[in-house]
């Protein structure tokens, strides 16, 4: 798929960015999910498609791909509850409390097949396999302070 002609591509987050070049697309396609695959396999880094039309919409919905890695930062966002369903695969949700002390641990995918995040509650995603495609739904504007990172790592083999 030559993705120049569907997406615009955006580097400023922490992960690469696709939004859509036709600003309200109706229909996301099982070829976008083959694209995300792709190119996580030429180049194993996270990556998600921005369904939303921009950075400002009150409802950020995006399909990620998150890839396996041996750690991952616990993070919380301060305003936004989060929702995750996974499409390919399976994720490991870790809650945290304040002290960095694991709270909970739930597997999204087969059974459980939604996963929700308070606002303001330490955690962190986990493919169980290689990868994992999900679909995420995030209440408001995106701005990077808004989302917190503690500098506190999980090593994904402890969990």
């Amino acid at each position: 798929m030559n993705y120049h002609k569907v997406f615009k591509l955006d580097k400023s987050g922490k992960s690469d960015a696709f939004f859509f070049k036709k600003s309200g697309q109706l229909i996301f396609k099982k070829k976008y999910i083959t694209f995300l695959i792709e190119r996580f396999k030429k180049e194993k880094k996270d990556i998600r498609i921005c369904v939303h039309k921009n950075k400002s919409d009150k409802l950020q919905v995006m399909v990620n791909l998150i890839v396996k890695k041996k750690q991952y930062e616990i993070h919380y966002h301060k305003y936004s509850d989060e929702y995750y369903f996974p499409i390919k695969g399976s994720l490991k949700l870790l809650k945290f409390n304040q002290k960095g002390k694991l709270q909970s641990k739930i597997v999204i995918g087969k059974d459980n097949i939604i996963g929700r995040v308070n606002k303001k509650e330490r955690h962190v995603t986990i493919p169980t396999s290689s990868y994992c495609v999900y679909l995420e739904f995030r209440s408001g504007s995106f701005i990077s302070h808004k989302n917190i990172f503690l500098n506190k790592f999980v090593n994904s083999r402890d969990y």
